[in-house]
C-alpha cells in the first residue's frame, strides 16, 4: 500500500528541517529501500538470541546513546516478523538511556521516544524454530505490553496505483490487491470466481509432487532452463567444500 513511500516522506520532512531520523528494519533487504536505513540489530546492538530479560548492549556514555538522544524519530519497518522481545530490548534500553535528559523516562514507553513500527501482519510472523501456533501468536508484538501503548494507523490507498496510465490495468491490479488483502483477513476460500488457487505446503518435496502432479494435465510445449550451480568458496575450508557440498547433493535437498 506504500509503506516504503511513508517512511521516506517522514524521513525527507524531519531531516530537512535537521532532525536526526533512525530508519531500520528487520530484515536486510527491507532496510536497503529505506534512506540511511540498517537492520535493527546492528542499529541498536540487539542480541541474537533474546530472552524477556535481555537489553541492548548500549551504554550511556557511547556515541550511538548520543544519536539516539538527539534523534527525533525512529523508524522500524517489517515490525510483525520480529519477535517482542527484541522490542522490549530496546524499550528497556531506551529508558535507561534517556533517563539521563528525563528522570521520568524510566516510566515512559522507549523512553519517551516516538517510535513507528511499521508492517502488515499478513505477512510474515517471528520465526519460531517447531514453534505452534500459540508460541508464534505469543512471539508477536500485539502480544507484547508495548501494544498497549501503541496507536495504529491503517493505510487504505494503493500509492502504486497512481503511477499507472491504463484504467485497464489499475482495475487489474486494484483487483489482485483487494484478492491478497482478503486471503490475508481470511474472508475468501482458496479461489476467486475460478481465477486464482493458492496450494500451501509443509515441505519441497511435497511440492515437487504437486508440480508434477499438475503438469501432467499441461498440454504445452515444455522447456528447459540450463543454469550454472556452483559453491561459494568463502569459507577458511575451502579444500573441503565441494567434496562435502558439491551441487547435485545442494540441488537434491527437498526439506
Amino acid at each position: 500500500m506504500g509503506k516504503t513511500f511513508l517512511w521516506r516522506a517522514l524521513s525527507s520532512a524531519l531531516r530537512s528541517k535537521g532532525d536526526i531520523v533512525l530508519n531500520v528494519a528487520s530484515s536486510g533487504i527491507a532496510s536497503l529501500l529505506l534512506p540511511g536505513g540498517r537492520t535493527a540489530h546492528s542499529r541498536f546492538s540487539i542480541p541474537i538470541a533474546v530472552n524477556e530479560d535481555s537489553t541492548c548492549n548500549i551504554s550511556q556514555s557511547s556515541p550511538l546513546a548520543q544519536l539516539i538522544m538527539q534523534s527525533k524519530l525512529i523508524i522500524w519497518d517489517e515490525a510483525p516478523m520480529m519477535h517482542k522481545f527484541c522490542f522490549e530490548a530496546l524499550d528497556c534500553t531506551m529508558r535507561d538511556i534517556m533517563r539521563a535528559k528525563n528522570p521520568k523516562s524510566l516510566d515512559m514507553t522507549f523512553g519517551g521516544k516516538t517510535v513507528v513500527l511499521g508492517g502488515d501482519f499478513r505477512q510474515i510472523l517471528p520465526v519460531i524454530p517447531k514453534g505452534t501456533r500459540q508460541d508464534i501468536v505469543g512471539a508477536s508484538i500485539n502480544a507484547s505490553y508495548l501494544w498497549r501503548s501503541c496507536k495504529v494507523f491503517r493505510l487504505t490507498k494503493n500509492l502504486r496505483l497512481r503511477s499507472l496510465q491504463s484504467d485497464t490495468e489499475v482495475k487489474e491490479i486494484e483487483k489482485f490487491a483487494k484478492w491478497i488483502a482478503n486471503i490475508g483477513d481470511g474472508t475468501i476460500g482458496d479461489c476467486l470466481h475460478g481465477e486464482y488457487r493458492a496450494i500451501l505446503t509443509p515441505t519441497l518435496d511435497i511440492v515437487d509432487a504437486v508440480n508434477e502432479y499438475m503438469n501432467d494435465y499441461n498440454n504445452a510445449e515444455g522447456r528447459t532452463y540450463l543454469s550454472c550451480d556452483s559453491v561459494c568458496k568463502s569459507n577458511s575450508n575451502v579444500d573441503m567444500l565441494p567434496d562435502l557440498h558439491t551441487a547435485e547433493f545442494l540441488n537434491g535437498l527437498t526439506k
